[in-house]
């Protein structure tokens, strides 16, 4: 799997959604990370745990079921 961090920062640049909605949907799926922590991890400022890169990725799979191709 790819790290769905580099995603993650694309669609914010795009401002197809915001670190802060990204967040809730990343912490709606189970996240740990606090909004600080998770910024950190985003940005590779912070290594997270494997399993909030899972989390991450589902999140990144909510927001995709949101926009149908």
């Amino acid at each position: 799997m790819s790290d769905p961090r580099q995603t993650a920062r694309a669609l914010v640049e795009l401002d197809i959604i915001s670190v802060e909605g990204l967040w809730l949907r990343y912490w709606g799926n189970g996240g740990s990370a606090d909004p600080f922590d998770f910024d950190a991890h985003l940005y590779e400022i912070q290594e997270p745990p494997p399993f909030e890169l899972t989390v991450l990725a589902w999140a990144m799979e909510d927001l995709e079921s949101d926009f149908p191709h």
